[in-house]
């Protein structure tokens, strides 16, 4: 009998059986894939801690992977955009080919391209439900997601599937013009391999942890006034910081100005009028003239004055003074070299002292302490 050809715009399907599968390109076990996805999701969370000190987990996974902080979403997206454009033409991204597996099409045995290969990344979403879709390819014959499924890829093993149209002209292009860029395929599976075993190296030995820096030096007030204290003012740095490999990079950074007021440091307590319970408020301006304020109770929780959102308060403040009255913290968006603070004391809402003085610079970076 002889053998009809498809119709036009139909791709031809593969007779054999193993469905989709041939015995050059059997189905890619489940372990494999796994395998693949950590890898991939390694080295994408590495490019992203050594560009900007914040990496993501499980990058390679839509709605399972958690974002990285430190501004490394865009490196995190462009690293995926590579991954997934490797993906598009050759089947495979590092992880992919370290792992020996390929995403191909069931019919054509190709490489899906760059459309089909987004559309089948934001469909791993319906996968990520309860892990349902992900389970379901350990499970089936053909080793199909959901993704798969709607897509119509499958995932075999293999290191060679047929090449993508494109590729296929860039290759003949290649050997008719350039013939001397030709390359050994192990010399890519032997880069995939070196990358994706430092990136899980990075992963294997990440490690956490924090810190704090305070001006050396502080500033000082004296209001003026039948009631006279000092206000002393300081700045602090803190912040994150991730080390993989040996490699540290500080993660997140927050700065904090705090003051504290003392009736020991000027003029004697016992020539202060009597007040009842004070309260400090502190008010840090940047050159510029944005201003953010912090008023704090004794023994209370303070009270964001600022309405911008910059109300966190980095913990007690770390001045501690003779005859203290009343202190404050206020957390500001960036190094406050060049603000000026403005210290208050209120006595049930009344200003009963105030001054101001420049808000010390913190000298030493964080990289500098490793």
């Amino acid at each position: 009998m002889t053998a009809t050809a498809p119709p036009a715009g139909r791709r031809p399907a593969v007779e054999h059986a193993l469905g989709p599968f041939t015995r050059a390109r059997p189905p890619a076990a489940w372990v494999l894939r796994v395998l693949a996805t950590l890898l991939d999701s390694a080295l994408v969370a590495s490019v992203a801690f050594l560009a900007t000190g914040g990496g993501p987990t499980l990058a390679a996974l839509p709605v399972l992977g958690k974002p990285g902080g430190g501004g490394g979403a865009g490196w995190t997206v462009g690293t995926l955009l590579v991954l997934g454009a490797l993906q598009a033409y050759t089947g495979m991204t590092p992880g992919k080919r370290v792992a020996g597996i390929a995403v191909v099409d069931d019919g054509s045995g190709r490489p899906i391209g760059l459309p089909g290969t987004m559309v089948r990344w934001f469909a791993h979403v319906l996968d990520a439900i309860l892990l349902i879709g992900y389970l379901r390819a350990a499970f089936r014959r053909d080793g199909r997601t959901f993704a798969d499924s709607l897509l119509g890829t499958v995932a075999v093993r293999t290191t060679t599937p047929e090449p993508h149209p494109l590729v296929a002209r860039l290759r003949t292009a290649r050997d008719t013009h350039a013939p001397w860029l030709r390359w050994p395929r192990r010399v890519t599976s032997a880069v995939a391999l070196v990358l994706c075993a430092a990136a899980a190296t990075m992963s294997i030995t990440a490690s956490s942890g924090g810190g704090q820096q305070m001006s050396e030096q502080e500033t000082s007030c004296l209001s003026t006034g039948d009631f006279a204290p000092t206000a002393v003012i300081g700045s602090a740095r803190s912040f994150d910081m991730d080390s993989r490999l040996g490699i540290t990079r500080v993660d997140v950074t927050r700065w904090q100005v705090a003051v504290a007021w003392s009736t020991g440091l000027g003029i004697d307590s016992s020539d202060n009028p009597e007040v009842g319970d004070l309260r400090a408020r502190l008010t840090a301006t940047s050159p510029d003239g944005r201003s953010h304020s912090w008023a704090e109770s004794p023994g209370a929780t303070g009270l964001d004055e600022a309405g911008d959102g910059f109300d966190e308060v980095a913990g007690d403040p770390w001045i501690s003074l003779a005859d203290e009255v009343a202190s404050a913290v206020v957390t500001v968006p960036e190094e406050p070299t060049g603000w000026t603070a403005r210290a208050e004391l209120l006595d049930d809402g009344a200003v009963v002292a105030e001054c101001s003085a420049p808000v010390p610079a913190i000298e030493t970076d964080p990289a500098d302490l490793w």
